[in-house]
This record gives structure tokens, sequence and C-alpha cells, in this order.
């Protein structure tokens, strides 16, 4: 395929992590020539990355996968990520498909962007190192986005934590590491480009510095950060609650540069359902970390993920995990229904529930989600917050918006000016879904 005047559409299903890795394949085709276009619209080639976290992301994938060819039946249409990655024999019998490439080659699909339409349709053709397991995370960087105000950083790939209900570990290979002085080059690269956030991301984040010699951690990488003082604030994607360390919970106290915002999915509070998920903490130990943070970081927001009806959650140990969570300053919560995922420990456990049971669960905890929200957002009613403006408006109500460093998201009006900047807003009135506030002049 010749470069100019021709059209690439990409899209991205699941993590931080592939929205990452699809902004750096982005700009390896801005380089050589090619227009970057909506994936709603007609382009010479189509590049899906996928994601395989539950059976229905599949689903998705493949969905959009018809889509793509509907659009433009004689595109190049490019199948990558976890999906691929995964189940590539299930990618290639698909007939829209042109080529299956799985996440150890991703710095490949330009390439084959290049060569066009696979012609002979054969499966063999199709498959671009997509077997089960195969290759090392590739570390791609991207170092441009479609917002000139917050980027993903990406400093960590795959993961060795054997949780039952996982397939990450197949899918994404064993946890590599951006050594630290290419992190530093990043961001110092990302900065001259004009972003004011960066928010530190990987397959397992805290994990960082564990593979590279001398062995280091993701603490030091934050207290690093921190000590530069650039002209940039960054936030902390997520953590598990056993990786909150002493010392980590110093630097977020007096920390300048580093958000006082943390993500820690704790998926249960009971230790037998942790136990059954393999996941290496207790209960009590998520709770300690939680009322440790909320005492010793000022106004710090911390939310969690939780996973409803995993297999041998009596009614009992849900009550377990709805109770402690009620009871913990937590600000916001992630609600995931348990569902089967081929290829993981889960799916032979004893003890799954019917779907209606884990919707009732679900539905309950939405409910404590959404009085989490409202209690946390009207801690701050009637005070003088600096806001990052988004270089978008909010759709509904066409006013501005951003986020706090402590994650509560804020609209307000104002002029286009003020796109891309950071301001002080007084907060006003708040909703389950946002916050309204006035610019302090």
């Amino acid at each position: 395929m010749k470069n100019k005047n021709k059209k690439i559409a990409f899209t991205t299903l699941g993590c931080r992590s592939n929205q990452y890795d699809t902004t750096a394949i982005e700009g390896m085709c801005k380089d050589e020539g090619f227009s970057i276009v909506p994936f709603t619209e007609e382009a010479d080639a189509y590049v899906i990355n996928t994601c395989t976290v539950t059976n229905s992301s599949d689903a998705q994938s493949r969905q959009v996968i018809r889509q793509a060819r509907k659009r433009n039946s004689e595109a190049v249409i490019l199948v990558t990520g976890c999906y691929a990655q995964v189940s590539p024999d299930e990618v290639v019998e698909l007939p829209e498909v042109d080529y299956v490439i799985a996440n150890s080659g991703k710095g490949e699909v330009l390439d084959y962007i290049k060569r066009g339409r696979n012609i002979s349709g054969s499966q063999d053709g199709k498959l671009v190192r997509a077997k089960k397991g195969e290759g090392t995370p590739i570390m791609l960087r991207a170092h441009d986005s479609d917002s000139r105000t917050r980027i993903n950083l990406k400093v960590q790939d795959g993961c060795n934590k054997p949780c039952t209900f996982c397939i990450i570990p197949i899918a994404r290979g064993n946890q590599v590491s951006l050594p630290l002085e290419e992190v530093h080059k990043d961001i110092n690269i990302l900065i001259d480009k004009g972003f004011r956030e960066m928010v530190l991301t990987g397959i397992h984040l805290g994990a960082w510095g564990k593979d590279l010699r001398p062995k280091t951690s993701i603490t030091e990488l934050i207290k690093d950060i921190e000590s530069k003082r650039y002209d940039c604030r960054f936030r902390i994607s997520s953590l598990d609650p056993d990786e909150v360390t002493d010392e980590l919970v110093s630097i977020l106290k007096n920390a300048e540069t580093i958000c006082n915002h943390l993500h820690l999915p704790v998926q249960s509070c009971d230790d037998t359902v942790l136990e059954l998920m393999k996941r290496h903490y207790t209960g009590r130990l998520f709770a300690d970390k939680v009322f440790r943070l909320a005492e010793e970081v000022k106004n710090i927001s911390i939310g969690t993920d939780v996973i409803v009806g995993f297999p041998g959650e009596t009614d009992e140990r849900f009550e377990n995990t709805y109770n402690m969570i009620k009871e913990l300053p937590i600000s916001y919560l992630h609600i995931f229904p348990y569902s089967d995922r081929k290829g993981t420990p889960a799916v032979g456990l004893d003890g799954h529930l019917h779907g209606d049971v884990i919707k009732e669960r679900c539905r309950r905890l939405k409910e404590l989600d959404n009085i989490k929200r409202k209690e946390f957002y009207d801690n701050f009613i009637g005070s003088d917050m600096a806001v990052l403006v988004e270089s978008s408006r909010a759709k509904k109500s066409g006013l501005l918006r951003g986020r706090t460093s402590n994650y509560i998201p804020v609209e307000f009006d104002g002029s286009d000016e003020l796109m891309k900047e950071m301001v002080s807003v007084s907060l006003t009135q708040s909703s389950i879904v946002n916050v309204t506030g006035r610019i302090v002049i």
C-alpha cells in the first residue's frame, strides 16, 4: 500500500496499556505519511487492538472486525492485541481478517499495512507470530496523542501473577520494565510536546523494576520522578494493596508532582475468596492501607475494583466485602460481574453463582458507589481547587471539563483559551457524576 493519501482507522478495546500501544502505532503510521481517521469512517486499513479479559470482550472484538469490513470491502484489516495473542486460531478463521498479529509483533503492524490485502486468504498467511504464549512483550513508545493535556506513559508490560480469574499473563507474557533512564527520556519528550499530565501505567505497574538489574521497585521510580520536580503532574494508574509501602505513603504525603489519587484493586475483601483468587493479601491488609493513606495524604482519592460473584462467594462472603467497603474511606468503585473466562483456573472451581444473584449484588454495590462518590465530592464543595482543563468540552453540557489532582471530574463555564491550562475553580455543586464550579478570578 502506498502511503500518500491513504487513511488508517484504529479502534482499541480494553486497558490503558492497549490504548498506549495504539497511540504508539498511530505515531509510526503518521511518521510514514498515512492519515489517521475515525474508525467510523471509510479507510484503506483498519487496525483493531483487541481485549480478551472476558468472553464478552472476544465477542465485542469479532463484532468490531465485521463492522470494519462492511465499511470498506477492499480495506486491509489487521487484528492485534490480547484476543489475537490468546486465541489466534479463532481470529484467523474470520473471513474479514487479513492479518493476525500477536502482542509481541505489534511493532510490525505498519509493515503489514504496507503489504496490503492478504489476497491468498490462507490461514497460515494470516498469522504473524500469534502462537499462544509466544514472545516477550514489546515496549512500544508513544510520544503523541489526540489530547495535548494528558497522556498514558507505559513503563511496564506483562504479568507474572497467577490470579485464577485472569487470562492476562498468557495474553501479555512475562513482566518487563522500561529502564529508568528511558522513562525520564520519554517524560522530557512529552513535556516538550506540551503534555501537562502523565498517567504511569502498565499491565502490572507494581512489578516495575523487578526484572531490571539491579532490581528496583515502583516506589523507587515514583520517588525518582517526584525528585525531578517536572513541570507536569503524574498520576499512578493502579497498584495492588500489598504494593503500597510506608515509603510510598510518605512520598505521596509530601508530593508536589505526584497526584493524591490511588487506585487499589481489591477484587474482594473476604479472605476465603481472595485465597480462591490467589490474591496475596487479606481484606484486613487492604483496609489498613486505605485508612493509612486517608490519614496521611491530604484529600486523597482512593478507588478500587471489585469482582462480584466469584465462584465460592457465598452470601456471607459477599457481605464481608460489602460491609468493609462501606466502612472504608473509598471514593469510587469499579464493579465487574464475574463471568467464566476459558483458559483460567476459576472456570473449574466449585460454587458458581446464578446470574440473577450476581446482578443483584452488582446493583447493591453500584448504589454504594453512588453514595461514596457523592460523599467524596461533597467534602470539597466551597473549596478552590486546581483543575487541568481538557482539550474538548463536555458533550452534554458544552462546558469546559477537567479533573483535580485527586480525580474529581469538574465542569465549569469558560473560554476555549483555557483548554490545556491549569486553572483555579471554586466547586459549587455536586452530583454522583461530577462537580460543577466557577473559575476563580
